[in-house]
């Protein structure tokens, strides 16, 4: 496998790793110690201790305040994820990248087909994720109630399994390539240079 990758297909594959990176790790505290249920029973269990009572919208309110700096880094990092997906078609129409299903048709041998369906996949689940994700979070202005917008909610969580997979795939067959062939291939997307 001998790739040459240009500037703009690098930026765009760093800006990815950095925003999924910084999108998964959000994911995981709302997963875990910033779950908003959890924070409000421990909001609920102190202040009882203090012989104060609250409401549970109340809790539920203070709960989410408590996780809207983390929600904020979850946009800021959606947002870098949206200009990775333009800087990628950029790199498809300055010649620097390729669309992903042609790679998948232009593959030779069921390994190269395996990797290039796994980068397509990797790719459809990016746009799908960032398309409903925007979606949702401006359901309100293009006139959508948040009832009849909840199925692309539940989509966009249930996308994250799949492509946190996908993604730690695409890392082990690097991985086990470099180890493989001994080409440097993370090199390259940091340099851009090829000297095999």
């Amino acid at each position: 496998m001998k790739e040459s990758y240009g500037p703009i297909f690098r930026l765009w594959h760093w800006l990815t790793v950095v925003a999924m990176g910084g999108l998964l790790v959000t994911v995981a505290l709302r997963e875990s110690v910033l779950d908003k249920k959890e924070v409000a029973r421990i909001i609920a269990d102190k202040l009882a201790e203090f012989g104060v009572s609250l409401a549970s919208d109340q809790v539920i309110a203070v709960a989410k305040a408590v996780r809207a700096n983390m929600w904020a880094w979850h946009y800021i990092f959606a947002a870098l994820l949206t200009l990775a997906i333009v800087v990628r078609i950029v790199a498809m129409i300055k010649g620097e990248a390729t669309l992903p299903i042609l790679k998948v048709l232009r593959a030779e041998g069921a390994a190269e087909k395996g990797k290039a369906a796994v980068h397509l996949l990797i790719c459809m689940g990016i746009a799908l994720m960032t398309l409903s994700g925007w979606f949702y979070y401006f359901h309100e202005a293009l006139g959508f109630e948040k009832a009849a917008v909840h199925w692309v909610k539940e989509l966009h969580e249930a996308l994250w399994v799949p492509l946190t997979l996908l993604v730690f795939a695409h890392i082990a067959g690097v991985v086990r390539h470099e180890l493989a062939t001994k080409e440097p291939i993370v090199s390259h997307m940091i340099h851009g240079k090829n000297d095999r």
